[in-house]
């Protein structure tokens, strides 16, 4: 019977082919730890953009689409509002730079347009899209600026306003973007000047010549075509939501509280206000979309070719109310006022 006897040199190479497997897997466990510290460094060095680039302070509002907050950027003391909404509630579209928040999407085109609270900036943290607004000073929103003057404004502040309103709409019209939640929430009035600035592109679309068949905007401003066939055309539902708006503004309140009075559409009207003022809102709010007036038409009207008045708002600075003076007056929460989750005193979203 034979036995196997191994070589010398074999067991030599067998002792260092284990100290080689030993040193290997000992660098291997080595580089492990390294790479699993390294890791934990990145993800604890995780800058939040959010609190590195802003001080934030208290909300402003909250609603179904997130939340809004008073703040102020720290390289420079600009005044912001952050608004912040969870990712998978934002519509997105396709863009040359990839998916991007419709809303973003809307204000970057807009940029240029000189009545409009601008974006800042915007990013993704935490699965929550960060919008980040222009937050000016001494305004208050065109709601408050009407509550304070019970039966509406003068009409030659008012020809004013609604001057101011169609040219903004005018303009963010030629960029290719339609808002779709004209009310008098979503524009603001500067106090000093009686400018007026256009807010709240949620519930925005790109503007185009078909027929939409979602609505995101506020109840009782809604058109009689989408009340009942949940059909309507960009610009002739914003000629009839600004009808509602005009009414507003010259009688201190909204014509319909609910759809059924919108499908009726029977306007009452108080005495004080001019047949040519008359006119105009009974010209917006025709039943027939095709009978209303485009923007233009609107602006050569009768009514806006007389006399008007920017004076007149510094005249009436709203009252002190719940110890707060004007400058304090909501605080530009109507940024908050987002279409998805927008509820007004005056009519909710559908």
């Amino acid at each position: 019977m034979s036995t196997l006897v191994l070589p010398p040199s074999s067991h030599h190479q067998q002792q260092q082919q284990q100290q080689q497997e030993t040193t290997i897997h000992h660098h291997h466990r080595q580089k492990q730890q390294s790479n699993t510290t390294s890791t934990n460094k990145t993800r604890s060095t995780v800058v939040d953009p959010l609190h590195a680039r802003y001080l934030i302070a208290h909300k402003l509002a909250s609603g179904g689409f997130g939340d809004v907050y008073a703040g102020v950027r720290k390289k420079d003391g600009m005044q912001v509002a952050i608004k912040i909404v969870a990712k998978k509630r934002m519509r997105e579209i396709n863009t040359p730079d990839g998916k991007l928040p419709l809303e973003v999407v809307l204000l970057r085109r807009v940029a240029k347009v000189k009545n409009v609270i601008h974006l800042v900036e915007y990013f993704i943290h935490n699965d929550q899209v960060v919008i980040v607004l222009e937050r000016p000073e001494r305004c208050c929103d065109l709601y408050d600026f009407i509550s304070e003057r019970p039966g509406g404004l003068d009409e030659r502040l008012a020809r004013d306003f609604f001057k101011q309103i169609l040219q903004i709409l005018k303009d963010i019209h030629s960029c290719g973007v339609l808002h779709r939640d004209i009310k008098d929430e979503n524009f603001l009035v500067d106090i000093r000047t009686g400018q007026l600035y256009l807010i709240d592109f949620g519930s925005g679309a790109l503007l185009h010549d078909g027929i939409y068949t979602e609505f995101e905007g506020t109840s009782c401003y809604a058109a009689p075509e989408w009340v009942t066939c949940r059909r309507y055309f960009g610009l002739p539902q914003t000629v009839w939501s600004l009808g509602i708006l005009l009414y507003d503004l010259v009688c201190g309140d909204i014509p319909f509280s609910d759809e059924l009075a919108i499908i009726k559409c029977q306007l009452q009207f108080p005495n004080h206000l001019s047949p040519e003022c008359v006119q105009l809102i009974e010209q917006c709010l025709s039943i027939r979309s095709s009978e209303r007036p485009t923007l233009e038409q609107c602006l050569q009207s009768t009514w806006l070719k007389l006399p008007s008045s920017r004076d007149l708002c510094l005249s009436l600075v709203p009252r002190r109310r719940g110890g707060h003076n004007h400058n304090q007056l909501k605080d530009l929460s109507s940024l908050s006022k987002s279409t998805t989750g927008s509820l007004s005193s005056r009519g909710n979203s559908l």
